[in-house]
Order: C-alpha cells, then sequence, then structure tokens
C-alpha cells in the first residue's frame, strides 16, 4: 500500500509513498499513536486535553518537554508579529461560536506576561483557553515526517488538509486552488523538499447572529480578522513555519516582506472580491 487515508484532529490525511516502499502495520500504528498522543495533549475540543486542564486549573505540573518546545515557538512568533500571532485566542473563539464548551476569560493584551512555564511547571491565569490551532497542523506534519524518515522511508508526501510538505528526488507540482472555487486552480508550485501551507476565511465559517464569522482571529480586534485578504499561500522548509505563517499572512500582511527574509517564505495572497 503506497497510499493511507485516516482523519485526526479534526483533519482528513492523506500520505503517499513516492519511491517502491509500501506502509507498514507498524508504521501505520506509530503514525495513529503519534497523532492520537497530539490530540489528547493539544485539543481545545477535549475535556482532557492538557490545555483543557490548564483552563480549568492554571497549572500543569510536569509538562511534556515537547509542550515547552511548542510554547516558545508560539512565543518568537508573537514576539515578531507584534502580538499578531496570540495562542490566547481560544476564548474568543468559544465565544463567537466556534467550540461548544463554556467561555473561557476575555483576551488580555499581552498574554506571554500571564504564562510562565518551565520544566517542571506551567501557570496561566485560570479560565484562559489556550488555541494552539494557528500552528499545530504544522506541527503534528512534521512529527508525521520524522516517522516516516525514521522507518527509513526515503521520498513521501504528507498532507495533511491540504497543508504539505514533500520529499522527493524530483520536483511534484502541486495546485493552488481558488479560494472562492475549489474545483479551479490559481496556480501551482513545484516541491522537491518543502511545505506548501494554505490558510482562507472561508472554509471554517459561520454566522453569529446576523454576522459573519471566520476562525482566523485578531487580537487587535478581538474579533474575526477583516484585512480585505481573503486567502494566503506560503512556502517554506517546514510544515510548522508554512501553517504557522500562512496565518500571519492574513491577520498582518504588511508583515510579509519582514517575514519572508526572516523565515526564506515565498508567499501568495488573495483579496477578497469587490461587492
Amino acid at each position: 500500500m503506497k497510499l493511507y487515508e485516516f482523519d485526526a484532529i479534526g483533519t482528513h490525511w492523506w500520505l503517499e509513498m513516492l519511491s517502491d516502499q509500501e506502509f507498514t502495520d507498524e508504521l501505520i500504528a506509530a503514525l495513529h499513536r503519534t497523532a492520537d498522543l497530539f490530540d489528547q495533549r493539544y485539543s481545545r475540543f477535549r475535556d482532557d486535553s492538557l490545555v483543557s486542564e490548564l483552563a480549568r486549573t492554571g497549572r500543569l505540573s510536569n509538562p511534556p518537554e515537547e509542550l515547552l518546545r511548542m510554547l516558545d515557538f508560539c512565543k518568537e512568533v508573537y514576539e515578531v508579529t507584534d502580538g499578531a500571532f496570540d495562542i490566547a485566542v481560544g476564548a474568543t473563539l468559544h465565544r463567537l461560536g466556534y467550540g461548544e464548551r463554556a467561555h473561557g476569560r476575555a483576551l488580555p493584551k499581552d498574554i506571554w506576561s500571564d504564562i510562565v512555564y518551565t520544566k517542571h511547571e506551567v501557570t496561566i491565569p485560570c479560565g484562559l483557553m489556550l488555541d494552539l490551532g494557528g500552528c499545530g497542523k504544522g506541527w503534528l506534519i512534521n512529527l508525521f515526517v520524522e516517522v516516516l524518515r525514521q522507518a527509513g522511508i526515503g521520498e513521501f508526501i504528507v498532507n495533511g488538509g491540504g497543508d504539505i510538505y514533500c520529499q522527493s528526488d524530483t520536483p511534484i507540482e502541486f495546485a493552488l486552488e481558488d479560494p472562492y472555487d475549489p474545483t479551479k486552480r490559481i496556480g501551482q508550485t513545484r516541491i522537491t523538499h518543502g511545505a506548501l501551507a494554505a490558510s482562507n476565511t472561508i472554509k471554517r465559517a459561520w454566522l453569529d447572529g446576523d454576522e459573519h464569522k471566520h476562525h482566523i482571529i485578531d487580537p487587535e480586534r478581538d474579533d474575526s480578522s477583516d484585512t480585505g485578504i481573503v486567502a494566503s499561500y506560503v512556502r517554506a522548509d517546514s510544515a510548522l513555519i508554512a501553517d504557522t505563517m500562512a496565518t500571519i499572512m492574513i491577520l498582518r500582511p504588511e508583515l510579509e516582506a519582514a517575514l519572508s527574509k526572516r523565515y526564506n517564505l515565498q508567499v501568495i495572497l488573495v483579496k477578497e472580491k469587490a461587492p
């Protein structure tokens, strides 16, 4: 079997071998263990996750080392984006109707003055719902890439809901989907080793009363973003960077040049259609 599909963290995944290697039962089991552990730890939709425990109690003893690395990364991106990337938006998402649990506390002005973390303990204000969705899918793609490499797989594609990491001896062409019509493309790109991520304000959208909302939250507005950018496509060396920066480009398109230089990005932005 050269193609394996499954669902995890609310996303459909397909992983493809590009050589004569195949998925074994052991490899499939390792992929599922990786996905299940990630979901158990970081999903804000699960009452038994670490982020839910933090929201309830404000404290987490003996945190996994991975969580500390995630917090390091999120803090870095918060700083280089002047606060646009903010993992405290979980409460806002719940308030706007994206999630059915009780609302958390209001979005703080500076989340990193409220989070304290060491290898022994993480503390946050009770009721503060962290949301790692802005980088979580990219992080999990990176984990799957490591599972495949450790299994000796040389050429492959990992696709999580349209966000991709490709490792190939020859370039593979990927289409860039029209955000307004998924049956059409607005372009294409060829990848040998690297990642491609897309984000848009259309697919995860809903009505809050009479107001149209979507899942990309602007911390300055404490509401869905309203920058005039409806979609972004980002090429990067890792899926984590591509996924995270695809969100940032919708929130702060004016940072495109600075972030492209810092993280070695290639970016395409799609503006909203005129009414």
